[in-house]
């Protein structure tokens, strides 16, 4: 067994304790899930238990956690609770995440765990983002992401691997290689004999070690964890170990291994050996050891007992901790004199006086330092706040914007700017499956103060992927926030807002109101969300325009009003949490109500709108809600490009139409 220059007795003893830990709890829920004594099914840790414990064992206490699916073993290891982990598996109250996490997403938050992420791959990237937290905090802590080897495969591994590597973060990336990818071998699906071996392409050290080896897996995180604390930035631990079952408990795992494989690896227990060597070194007696152990069973026997006695969660925790309790301005606010700003220009002050308001505030996305992004809205902030907090990233979607769900998981707020929405598509997994639901399968333990900036929609040329409206995507996604502004008053205030609250808040930015001008107040000023503007009152027909479709509603307004035709306009400006009593209450007075946007009609906010207004003032209703959009991607040719998007004449036509009014 390997050898380590600082481990002692106690150590010693205590991941041998943590080992059996494990496997008590792993096999107890295997027998529990085969009995059908447990919900669903698991994946289980047993064989594995040499990984967690040792790693553990060389970490402190609040070092960041980031696991998987695998997750027990991890979490064991950091609670040693067996009452809150068996109690979340039978989906109890008293489960560490209220019975809302279940197997898969077990976790201790109390314990500065992150969360546990059973979409393959998405820990590693959350794991960077606790190093950038740690940075950030100056708090001298160490993230660490649990992956298994099929994620090695996935390009969250690598651009979490880069992003780490170029910023000197303070993470261990530790590979559980089990040999399979729930039934794909190592072999054939990976060329390299060693993952470790991808280290040097990111120039950090990369060390395989014997996982069934406990001081082995010590001996590396603790030298890890060292060369992190000292500024040496990330490294890559592969850990060869085996899972003893199948990839979850109804799979048999024959098959795919032979009986002989798994036989061979059983040889190999990391538990006997360990404990022989504690024996052979009198660091612990016979007598001693069935102690511990028979203490671990007892445990085991109080926890089941704790489990079934609980009681189910209240039939209200269902819908509660979607979100976190909102940040609301003040009533009154220290406003200055207006002044006339462009959009740019009003986000470019906000984001400014956040950063100068929270020292830990973050900002990170692709050339947003010298250059400013895109558009130049953070142009200045790098001289102002320095390099580790305007963050320019590689060309990595997915991995900034998990590693920025991960530094706010960790307590760290930040802004990742995707320059356009389309390529949020590259990130929706951190965006909806980790940073989304971590509220409520946290049970309210965790927030997500984050904002995800981005730009949408035609006009600029930019052709069938770089023009999309798709704000109703997110809007469809329990646990995201989603504000739609259109003046350069609403980019500030909204903005502001967006920042401070504790969950995380997607903010689209139209581009072609970029450079729009507006009457905007100086001073610390915050827009309330759920708070829509009616633009212009009328009373024959209600006109709900979003972003760019605002000012063209307002032009179609002074064109119908010559015909004495009086439209209402409303800018919902916040589509989640979305002010259903305005719009309601301007409908029930004109009687009639069109939705402007420039996304596709299909599916787009519009048809949630006359869903939700169809049932709030049916009752008023005198025509059928229309709602006007575009019907195919947007084109390249100017020509086309202007027939594509929706404008004053089509709005004009659809609000004479709900009239019962011709041209003539």
């Amino acid at each position: 067994m390997a050898e380590t220059s600082t481990i002692n007795r106690e150590t010693l003893v205590q991941i041998y304790r943590t080992m059996v830990e494990i496997r008590t709890f792993e096999e107890t829920i295997r027998e529990m899930f085969q009995a059908g004594k447990l919900p669903r099914h698991g994946h289980l840790y047993a064989g594995q238990e040499a990984v967690a414990a040792g790693a553990l064992a060389a970490l402190n206490e609040d070092d960041y956690l980031a696991t998987t699916h695998r997750g027990h073993g991890p979490t064991i290891a950091r609670s040693h609770d067996f009452r809150a982990a068996m109690a979340e598996l039978c989906g109890k109250e008293t489960g560490c995440c209220g019975g809302k996490g279940g197997t898969m997403h077990i976790c201790d938050f109390e314990r500065a765990m992150l969360g546990a992420f059973p979409v393959v791959g998405a820990s590693i990237p959350v794991g960077a983002g606790g190093g950038l937290a740690a940075r950030v905090l100056g708090n001298g802590r160490v993230s660490v992401a649990f992956f298994g080897d099929g994620a090695s495969n996935q390009g969250t591994f690598h651009e979490a691997l880069n992003l780490a590597a170029v910023w000197d973060l303070p993470v261990i990336f530790i590979c559980e290689n089990n040999g399979y990818a729930i039934f794909t071998s190592q072999q054939s699906a990976t060329r390299v004999a060693n993952i470790a071996d991808r280290a040097s392409a990111y120039g950090m050290p990369g060390v395989a070690v014997d996982g069934m080896d406990a001081l082995a897996v010590y001996a590396a995180v603790e030298q890890a964890a060292m060369r992190a604390r000292a500024g040496q930035g990330p490294t890559l631990i592969e850990a060869k170990t085996y899972r003893w079952g199948g990839h979850h408990t109804g799979d048999p795992g024959t098959g795919y291994r032979s009986r002989e494989e798994v036989e061979a690896w059983k040889q190999r227990d990391p538990i006997p050996r360990l404990r022989y060597r504690l024996l052979e070194s009198g660091f612990l007696m016979e007598a001693g050891a069935a102690a511990l152990e028979k203490e671990v069973d007892r445990r085991m026997e109080d926890a089941i007992r704790f489990a079934f006695d609980s009681a189910d969660p209240p039939a209200a925790s269902a819908v509660a901790h979607v979100y976190a309790p909102a940040y609301v301005p003040e009533a009154r606010q220290a406003a200055g004199e207006p002044r006339e700003l462009t959009a740019i220009q009003a986000l470019t002050e906000a984001i400014r006086e956040e950063m100068e308001r929270d020292p830990h505030l973050i900002v990170l996305g692709e050339d947003i330092g010298s250059r400013g992004g895109p558009y130049g809205v953070t142009k200045g902030l790098l001289d102002a706040f320095g390099p580790k907090r305007i963050l320019d990233t590689p060309i990595s979607e997915n991995g900034f914007v998990a590693a920025a769900v991960g530094a706010a998981l960790a307590g760290v707020p930040a802004i990742a700017e995707v320059s356009f929405i389309d390529f949020t598509t590259l990130a929706l997994d951190p965006l909806v499956n980790v940073a989304a639901k971590a509220h409520y399968l946290s049970a309210g333990r965790q927030t997500v103060p984050l904002v995800l900036r981005t730009q949408e929609g035609g006009g600029a040329g930019g052709a069938a992927t770089h023009s999309q409206c798709l704000e109703a995507w997110y809007t469809h996604i329990p646990g995201l926030k989603v504000v739609l502004p259109s003046t350069p008053a609403d980019y500030k205030g909204l903005l502001k807002t967006a920042i401070r609250d504790p969950n995380p808040v997607v903010f689209i930015e139209h581009k072609m109101l970029y450079r729009t001008k507006g009457a905007v107040p100086s001073g610390d000023v915050c827009l309330p969300f759920g708070q829509a503007a009616v633009r212009r009152q009328g009373k024959h027909l209600t006109v709900v325009a979003l972003a760019a479709m605002v000012p063209k509603a307002l032009s179609a307004a002074e064109r119908l009003a010559a015909d004495g035709i009086e439209i209402e306009v409303i800018d919902p400006r916040t589509l989640v949490p979305l002010d259903v009593e305005t719009i309601a209450q301007s409908v029930r007075r004109t009687g009639r109500l069109v939705v402007f946007q420039e996304a596709h009609v299909c599916g787009g906010f519009g048809s949630e709108l006359a869903r939700v207004i169809g049932k709030e003032a049916f009752d008023y209703l005198e025509a059928p809600i229309e709602v006007v959009g575009t019907t195919a991607p947007i084109p390249f040719s100017p020509a086309l490009e202007r027939i594509a998007i929706p404008g004053e004449d089509e709005l004009i036509a659809a609000v004479r139409g709900a009239l019962g009014r011709s041209e003539g």
